[in-house]
């Protein structure tokens, strides 16, 4: 179940200059992948440079980020821990499996290939920006309002 939890406004003012993002392209995709934060699986994910201010933003080292499912209800706070410009055929089997999505390279490249081959940007050699994080606060769990 899904609760309503903190409002946007609430968690804007206790974490300045939080920016807001979601997992995945749809809702099936993201609630897996908050499913795999929760479980403590997932502590890193990656953005294409394509995708940076449309709608996504920057991630910046030491900043708190509010994660959205596709309702756009707050489901976590994180903390970006470190940052790596990475092109995605250079992506290294540590830094996926730290995505938590898949056991080995080959099947995060498969993913992530169809993943934005959907999005109309896949090429061998684009700019992924791969984020390191830590869960500051889970909004839903930490309310006893979880699964």
């Amino acid at each position: 179940m899904k609760g309503m939890g903190v409002g946007l406004d609430e968690l804007r003012a206790r974490y300045p200059g939080a920016e807001t993002y979601r997992f995945g392209d749809g809702p099936a995709l993201s609630d897996a992948l908050l499913a795999l934060v929760r479980a403590g699986k997932k502590r890193a994910t990656c953005t294409a440079e394509a995708e940076l201010g449309v709608p996504e933003a920057m991630p910046v080292i030491g900043r708190c980020d509010i994660v959205l499912d596709f309702d756009d209800v707050p489901q976590l706070v994180t903390r970006t821990l470190e940052l790596v410009r990475v092109r995605f055929r250079d992506m290294t089997e540590e830094m996926a499996l730290m995505e938590g999505e898949d056991e080995d390279l080959a099947g995060w490249r498969a993913g992530h290939e169809r993943y934005y081959r959907r999005a109309g940007i896949f090429a061998p050699d684009m700019g992924l920006i791969w984020e390191r994080f830590e869960v500051v606060e889970d909004l839903v769990q930490d309310r006893g309002e979880g699964h």
